[in-house]
């Protein structure tokens, strides 16, 4: 890979779009457990290509294809309950991987530029669809009421809408903590979307460097 050619957050953040589209469309279709897996997956990989490591590259192929047969098996064979916490579980480690490549790239790179932020933004995005992993593992995990006004467990649309709200601060209030473990798992995600912001994103956008256009030739 050429290491002068900055590198490039497109794909990455195009994937985690549709990552969430699929999430509010057909977030309580069984069938979209997988999917979701298998997207978040192809982002693992785009992520490592990012990074440009061929090691990265070929373990994040092995991650994402043992995580989508990981998903469809324990959608298959498992109930609900453990379907979806074994699901969440794999895009939770899918989410985490992936965070943890947009982050060396944009470290390692020499200037913070317009794909620089592309990956801190594309980080941000990523936090939420991590929190909203954690939240529905951890509700499928106890079994007993977690959120108030979320009836099923593995309504991930659901899960991501209250992901997003709390991370963002917003807290409507038609969504909230019904267990000591929804409240410190959301009170974590609140910390960390703000801290974020006003760390890292701050950081980014203060260090940002314009590209220059190179200059003209002499005349002649």
């Amino acid at each position: 890979m050429d290491r002068s050619r900055p590198p490039h957050f497109g794909a990455l953040l195009a994937a985690i779009t549709m990552l969430y589209v699929l999430v509010i469309a057909a977030g309580r279709s069984d069938a979209a457990a997988p999917l979701r897996v298998l997207v978040l997956g192809a982002a693992l990989v785009l992520a490592a290509r990012v990074a440009g490591h061929r090691r990265w590259i070929r373990a994040s192929l092995t991650a994402a294809v043992a995580a989508v047969a990981f998903s469809v098996a324990a959608v298959v064979a498992g109930g609900v309950r453990l379907a979806t916490a074994l699901t969440s579980a794999a895009t939770v480690v899918l989410v985490c991987a992936t965070i943890a490549a947009v982050a060396v790239t944009v470290v390692r790179g020499r200037r913070i530029d317009v794909q620089a932020v592309a990956g801190a933004l594309a980080t941000y995005l990523l936090l939420a669809l991590l929190f909203s992993g954690l939240h529905q593992m951890v509700a499928a995990i106890l079994g007993g009421p977690y959120l108030t006004g979320i009836d099923r467990v593995d309504d991930a649309s659901a899960f991501l809408y209250f992901s997003v709200i709390t991370l963002t601060t917003v807290g409507y209030g038609d969504i909230v903590p019904a267990s000591d473990a929804a409240r410190a798992v959301a009170v974590a995600e609140a910390l960390t979307g703000q801290l974020y912001l006003v760390s890292i994103v701050a950081a980014v956008v203060t260090r940002w460097t314009p590209r220059t256009p190179p200059p003209a030739p002499p005349a002649a």
